[in-house]
């Protein structure tokens, strides 16, 4: 008998188009807690992103990280 605890892991993968800091590509954004990553669709840039409350919506802001 498995007597270990799962944890579900939340995971949000979304698509955010004209979104990349370096050419202006859709984005392929990946969320977790804790944690958000993208990576551009066109130009390859991947880059850290921080998420916060604005108004009554969300800022995604783009740290770039490197090239894929």
């Amino acid at each position: 008998m498995n007597t270990e605890l799962q944890q579900e892991t939340m995971v949000h993968d979304l698509e955010l188009p004209n979104a990349c800091v370096a050419c202006g590509g859709p984005l392929a954004a990946r969320f977790t807690p804790g944690s958000a990553r993208g990576v551009c669709l066109a130009c390859r840039v991947i880059s850290a992103m921080t998420v916060s409350r604005a108004g009554d919506g969300l800022q995604i802001v783009q740290e770039p990280g490197g090239e894929a």
